[in-house]
């Protein structure tokens, strides 16, 4: 296992105290809301970060069933495992560092039930991924994962925008426009799901806010600095004296419209869940 990188091991300091409450804990509590009584389950989680979902899932299953969760991060695989050694649960779980771009772990129908909690968002072909679940799901199996949807982060993609556009940033513009359109929605996702071969689809839209207390508190939020704010300095220029001179006028607009009161900014996440049809038998 190569060592993790910086960026990797801040965003493991910081996760379960920092990034977990804000969003992930809701994501997963969507996925486990949603699962179906499963006893003597092989079951994948893609993204495990440090665990707890993993663990939560296996705390579910009899001595039978076995819990194998990957992520990329070395340092999330290092908490994960110290998660687990202080588990009930963790006899029934391991964990592995591995990519999150398919294919994953186990051939054709090795698994029962696949869960992911927001992981999928840093795959570039989520549709492609969704496929490759499919198709290592026995037949019957049922795929379980939270994804961001299109009005994620949209107050502070707004006033980005009106940003851009006083300060004559086309490119800029243009670049944030594919940004938005790179979230998916619910046809899109729907879409995906069919096209992986799915049944019995369902998608369960949750809204809500997260409150930050500044311009400041929000970027330097390691759920926003250990996020996507590289991706969306990409979109001003990504180094340099410009894509500075753009963020200060997108904290001076937050601290403008928001003067004394909090800065709310929505996440919109989708909990997908499809099922592999089982074969029908030959006449």
């Amino acid at each position: 296992m190569k060592p993790a990188t910086p960026r990797q091991q801040k965003f493991a300091a910081a996760y379960d105290a920092d990034i977990w409450p804000l969003v992930p804990e809701r994501g997963a509590d969507l996925i486990l809301r949603h699962l179906p009584r499963i006893a003597a389950a092989t079951v994948l989680d893609i993204g495990s970060a440090t665990g707890r979902l993993a663990l939560a899932v296996g705390e579910r299953l009899d001595q039978k069933g076995r819990v194998v969760g990957i992520d990329p991060s070395p340092a999330l695989i290092d908490r994960a495992n110290a998660a687990k050694a202080l588990s009930p649960a963790g006899g029934k779980v391991s964990f592995q560092c591995a990519d999150l771009l398919p294919p994953w772990p186990g051939g054709n129908g090795a698994y029962d039930l696949i869960v992911s909690n927001l992981a999928l968002a840093d795959v570039p072909d989520q549709g492609a991924a969704l496929s490759d679940g499919a198709r290592i799901l026995k037949p019957g199996g049922r795929l379980v994962a939270t994804i961001p949807l299109r009005g994620s982060w949209a107050e502070f993609l707004d006033l980005y925008a009106d940003v851009l556009t006083e300060q004559g940033k086309p490119d800029g513009l243009t670049a944030l426009a594919a940004y938005k359109r790179s979230l998916p929605d619910v046809d899109v996702v729907t879409r995906w799901l069919e096209s992986a071969g799915l049944t019995q689809i369902a998608i369960d839209v949750n809204r809500w806010e997260l409150l930050f207390k500044s311009a400041r508190e929000f970027f330097f939020a390691p759920i926003v600095e250990l996020g996507p704010l590289p991706i969306w300095k990409q979109i001003a220029g990504g180094r340099g004296d410009e894509m500075q001179d753009v963020f200060f006028f997108v904290k001076e607009a937050i601290e403008t419209y928001f003067s004394g009161a909090p800065f709310p900014v929505s996440m919109v996440v989708a909990c997908l869940q499809g099922v592999k049809p089982i074969a029908a038998a030959s006449p």
